[in-house]
Parts: structure tokens; C-alpha cells; sequence
């Protein structure tokens, strides 16, 4: 299975957001920013219901117990996350899942297939993106691009790998560097550099 690409910067994280928005609609988006925000797999934030949510506004906080590595994690509710949050109860007020799919008379939490479904969707709007940037090379995203993309972001801005790691929940740090790396999209600049090395082409007739 590929290697799924985290969001460059934050123009092409906006991008993503938007693309979802567009395509999928206002809860697609917002499952998005807050995978990203919170650093969660996308099968712990589809486990999260709207009575942990509604009770960590009295907290501040609240926490999960991670499906994977059975790693208690504790969120911080940020002002961009409470804003979003309150948003999301007036649309989908009566959820017992943050994220419930629509499908069915049962109750459930949206399926992880859906998700990736909707990221896979976006890839063509994000290398649309890239090409009006000057940037070649493809891109593979899944519900995983939205965890990197978050930790990449942070990084951007000064986050340490010691912060990134705790985030994430990582046992050791080499697992933190291997989310913040793109090798294979840092790969193309290589492959365009030789262009100018071998034949001194550095535009495309």
C-alpha cells in the first residue's frame, strides 16, 4: 500500500478543506480539521460521541483511549476547536456519534471507508494546486494525510520533535521524523533538478 502525503503548507491544507467542503459538505471539513488538530486516526475520532464532547466544555478537556496502541490520550478543547465544535451541534444537533453516518435507521458512527473515500477525492483538486505553484510529482492522500498534516503544520511553526511525538503518542521519536518526512514528494524537486543538471532545460517549451 502507498505511502499516503501529508498537506505541504497551509495553502495546500486549505486547499484540502476546501475540496472537502465543496464535495462533501460543511461536517466532511470539519472531520477533517479536527483529525488534523487533534493528531487523531480516523477511527478514535469517529469513536468520540457528542456526550464526551458535551461534557468537556465544563472540563476543557477530555480524553480517549487509543484503538491502537490502547494509549490513553488526553485533547485540549482550543478556541479554533470550541468554535467548531458549537457550530457542528447546530447542524447535526441530535448525533449520538460527533461524526454519525446517514445511512440507516441505526445510529453509527460515519465508516472509515467513507472518510477515505472523501480524501481520495480531493487528490485531483490538490494537484491542481500544486501545478498552478510551479510543483510536479503526484499526491496520495487518506484519513492518515490529515494526522501528518497536522504534525507537519506544527513543525512549520516552531513545534519541537520532543512536542510532535507527545502529540502523537509516539513510543519513540524516529516514528515522529518518518511523519514529517515526504520522501517521496521532496523526491520530485530532485527528479526536476534534473532537468537543468543534464540539459540546462529549466522551463517546459
Amino acid at each position: 500500500m502507498p505511502r499516503v502525503h501529508s498537506a505541504r503548507d497551509r495553502d495546500e491544507f486549505q486547499v484540502i478543506l476546501n475540496s472537502l467542503e465543496n464535495r462533501r459538505g460543511f461536517m466532511a471539513r470539519c472531520l477533517a480539521e479536527l483529525t488534523a488538530l487533534w493528531a487523531l486516526r480516523i477511527s478514535d475520532i469517529l469513536a468520540i460521541t457528542t456526550r464526551q464532547i458535551d461534557e468537556s466544555f465544563d472540563t476543557g478537556e477530555f480524553s480517549i483511549i487509543e484503538g491502537k496502541t490502547q494509549k490513553v490520550k488526553v485533547i485540549t478543547l482550543t478556541p479554533h476547536s470550541i468554535k467548531l465544535l458549537n457550530k457542528m451541534r447546530l447542524e447535526a444537533p441530535n448525533n449520538t456519534y460527533l461524526f454519525e453516518s446517514r445511512y440507516g435507521g441505526e445510529r453509527r458512527p460515519l465508516s472509515r471507508k467513507t472518510a477515505w473515500r472523501w480524501m481520495d477525492e480531493v487528490e485531483s483538486d490538490v494537484i491542481r494546486h500544486r501545478r498552478s505553484c510551479g510543483r510536479l510529482g503526484g499526491v496520495n492522500l487518506g484519513t492518515h494525510s490529515l494526522r501528518k498534516s497536522g504534525s507537519r503544520l506544527r513543525q512549520q511553526v516552531g513545534c519541537t520533535l520532543e512536542e510532535l511525538q507527545q502529540l502523537l503518542n509516539h513510543s519513540k521519536p524516529d516514528t515522529t521524523i518518518n511523519y514529517l518526512d515526504n520522501n517521496e514528494q521532496d523526491l520530485v524537486d530532485t527528479f526536476i533538478a534534473g532537468d537543468e543538471a543534464l540539459f540546462g532545460d529549466v522551463k517546459s517549451n
